[in-house]
């Protein structure tokens, strides 16, 4: 019955973008296996609290993309689920370790400093990490994806303020099948192929080995001059390869066991951690370092050089690199995940999570949008090595009794290890190193006890509560170049919390729920790697969030409409903010600050209507007010006193803050608007022709958590369309075009090195503004077969 369930959830649920929301409570489902499966039937199952529920039935505020919408979108990259899912923020970080911006409704930090935790957290088949490389891994054969808006305190790792982003994949079946989807994408010149076997190996064990790999020229025109020292090797950018796949075992005999074990591995390799860094805004009128070629748009062009022969000499983390200097990064990554479950008695079930991640990243780069011919003393490269060790266990038991009570309670440990080493060296002619190699490593320790009950006061009304009681400690060690021991002025940390959360839910009917919710989420604190001083205090401290949500959610129309209603309010003390820095050396930097306060209030509504079987319609709107309370930022690079820095003055009274207190956060913007439509056209008795589209609208937000004017993205709209037919042998073939309005967006901006000086004083030169630009237009052309 329960895979009877999914099988109709998602042939007619996912059919739509199928977003969803809702709030995020800890009750257990008041109806019995007989009754789900009747009122599931055409909706969407989502396990957001660790069990099978209709998005209807479930108080949760989630949006779901299932696995025929992430096939039907052409969705290869976890990337892509921002223009499916609202007030969703994920993308690439240029020179970043840590691989990626997530964020959600506002929230989110982590991207720019290699030890960080992020606030939006990855779940893949149940093993938690917060670290935005992660996303990569999970990238092929998914089954669904839900992401949970606002703090996630229980049911998932260790403690999410600012959401999950939980990825399904797909697990063995009772029979053979099989499956490939081959794509050729025109503007990037890259080919993309995937594929799954899945069979019964016996009668309790089955296996299902999926594989995928990708080879990409690049959709940026790079606009370096070719000299004999800097090349570049790419006229286009960025050169991609990325190859890798997941084997799954499960085992289910039918009786009070089973198990399931999942091993992923990804190998990747780029042109480089900077290879769409692009100069978005001159306030002089033209690059500073680039004058004449570059034209200051975020556009399909960039400038990118290679380092030469002389600067990848000057230090052994160089080493690496091409005799040419050739910017590059290479990336290897391994997740593995036991779950385990053992029914005690028909009531009550022992789970089991046991995971490990491995991550190892080096990358050298080239830091600079300059023009090696203007100004050779500009251009700078940076080399960086990456390592993460990474174990988690976690244990719950969950009764599911047929009386007014239920509960769930269980424990979560982790151990991480994480190590990073960089490099920065200045002028390709005569290179001098700006940054001295300061070998770094965290060890870290967390565990936390979470326990959560219901009670069904009416046959309508249940009140659930619950909280979780969290430890965390980590010790940061430091060496000299030559592998000294060094003592800094913070070697260790750690932080207590408890986060509770309680919610009232009221059910008239199985097609309507209502309910309101307090909740409240934590995120610990850490220590800053990169430029500045390390043997001077480098850490910064915990983040704590709560608030209130409430919401509605109805099924009408026979079950041909579904929507949802939420409005919320969170205060968060102590976010964990990026702020820019710029070091003795002349380095630009970001580092991790606590700002004082910070509040969001939002609404969210959506709706998916299914006319027929042939017409769907769904939409979305949301409002986030995101704004600072209280925080004193640090200015950006060539801002003024009559621009806003004029706090905090230095020993020479120069001034060097600025008050973003009631300001828009970063990555925050005001509106996201999202909808579409689905037509199916039959051709005989079981091949179709299916046209869709979809527009993304987003207003601006600030890519800079400085908020400094050059980083504003200003509004966009995005349009995706698709003409796919499938035929009744098992095929589909197709054509999909993504962004067909070819916006540049970016959602990661930063100070322009070497540009910008007389900060805090009236005297000043602004500085340009670099930022990570996404990709532009794409056209597809996609075949399946399965069989």
């Amino acid at each position: 019955m329960k895979h009877s369930i999914v099988r109709r959830a998602l042939a007619l649920g996912v059919a739509g973008s199928a977003l969803a929301a809702g709030l995020s409570p800890i009750v257990h489902a008041q109806t019995g296996p007989e009754d789900r499966a009747e009122l599931n039937a055409g909706e969407i199952v989502v396990t957001a609290r660790r069990r099978e529920e209709t998005l209807t039935n479930a108080p949760v505020a989630v949006s779901a993309v299932g696995a025929e919408e992430i096939q039907r979108r052409g969705i290869v990259q976890l990337d892509n689920l921002v223009q499916s899912v609202p007030q969703l923020v994920m993308s690439d970080a240029g020179a970043s370790a840590q691989g990626g911006v997530v964020m959600i409704r506002g929230i989110g930090v982590g991207e720019s400093n290699p030890f960080a935790d992020q606030a939006v957290s990855f779940n893949i088949d149940g093993v938690q990490v917060g670290r935005s490389n992660i996303r990569r891994l999970s990238e092929v054969d998914m089954q669904q994806v839900e992401v949970l808006k606002g703090p996630q305190a229980l049911f998932f790792g260790k403690n999410s303020p600012g959401g999950i982003i939980a990825i399904r994949t797909a697990d063995p079946g009772n029979q053979f099948e099989a499956g490939i989807n081959g794509s050729y994408e025109f503007v990037g010149d890259e080919y993309r192929f995937d594929g799954f076997v899945s069979s019964p190996l016996t009668e309790s064990l089955g296996v299902r080995v999926a594989a995928y790999g990708s080879r990409m020229k690049g959709y940026f025109d790079n606009l370096a001059p070719e000299t004999a020292l800097t090349g570049p090797q790419r006229s286009r950018l960025p050169f991609n390869r990325d190859y890798g796949g997941r084997v799954t075992l499960k085992f289910d005999p039918g009786g009070n066991f089973n198990a399931r074990l999942k091993f992923n591995y990804s190998n990747l390799l780029t042109s480089g951690a900077e290879s769409n860094m692009q100069i978005v805004a001159c306030p002089l009128g033209a690059a500073q370092l680039a004058p004449a070629i570059d034209d200051c748009r975020a556009n399909d062009t960039v400038v990118r050089s290679n380092l030469g022969p002389n600067i990848i000499k000057t230090d052994p983390n160089f080493s690496v690199a091409d005799a040419h200097g050739d910017p590059f990064l290479r990336q290897k990554q391994i997740l593995a995940g036991l779950e385990l479950n053992y029914s005690l008695s028909d009531t009550l079930k022992l789970t089991s999570v046991s995971g490990y991640y491995w991550n190892r990243t080096r990358f050298v780069t080239s830091l600079t949008a300059a023009d090696p011919t203007f100004a050779p003393q500009f251009v700078f490269g940076g080399a960086q090595i990456y390592h993460v060790d990474e174990f988690t266990q976690e244990l719950r038991l969950a009764s599911d009794f047929h009386g007014p009570f239920n509960f769930m309670i269980g424990g979560h440990y982790q151990d991480s290890t994480l190590f990073y080493s960089n490099a920065v060296a200045r002028n390709i002619t005569t290179p001098t190193i700006l940054q001295t190699k300061i070998p770094a490593t965290q060890k870290g320790q967390a565990w936390s006890v979470f326990g959560q009950l219901s009670y069904k006061i009416t046959d309508t009304v249940e009140l659930s509560g619950g909280g979780r009681f969290s430890h965390e400690k980590k010790d940061f060690h430091i060496t000299n170049a030559a592998g000294a021991p060094l003592v800094t002025a913070k070697p260790t940390d750690s932080w207590n919390n408890f986060s509770p959360e309680a919610t009232l839910a009221w059910r008239p009917d199985s097609n309507m729920t209502v309910y309101g919710a307090y909740k409240t989420g934590f995120l610990s604190g850490g220590f800053n790697v990169g430029a500045g001083n390390f043997l001077l205090d480098r850490s910064y401290d915990q983040q704590k969030t709560r608030g209130f949500e409430g919401g509605v959610k109805l099924r009408m129309a026979g079950g041909r409409l579904h929507t949802n209603f939420i409005a919320y309010r969170y205060t968060t003390l102590g976010l964990q903010i990026v702020s820019p820095i710029v070091g003795p050396t002349g380095i630009a930097d970001q580092i991790v600050l606590n700002a004082g306060k910070a509040r969001s209030t939002g609404i969210e509504w959506d709706a998916t209507y299914q006319a027929n079987d042939r017409f769907n319609l769904h939409g979305s709107v949301g409002y986030n007010r995101s704004r600072y309370v209280t925080f004193v930022a640090n200015c950006y690079a060539g801002q003024s006193v009559a621009q806003g820095c004029n706090i905090v003055p230095n020993a020479s009274g120069v001034f060097t803050s600025q008050d973003l207190g009631g300001k828009r956060m970063v990555r925050a913007p005001d509106w996201s608007v999202q909808g579409g439509f689905v037509y199916s056209l039959p051709l005989g008795d079981e091949n179709k022709l299916t046209l869709s589209a979809d527009a993304n609208y987003s207003s601006s937000f600030f890519a800079a958590s400085s908020n400094k004017p050059g980083s504003l993205q200003p509004a966009f709209t995005t349009i995706d369309a698709g003409l796919v037919y499938n035929n009744e042998a098992g095929y589909s073939i197709g054509v999909l075009a993504k962004n067909l309005t070819n916006k540049f967006v970016y959602y990661r901006a930063i100070d322009a090195t070497f540009t910008g000086s007389g900060t805090g004083t009236n005297n000043v030169t602004p500085s340009d503004t670099l930022a990570s630009v996404g990709r532009g237009r794409q056209i597809m052309l996609r075949g399946t077969l399965k069989f």
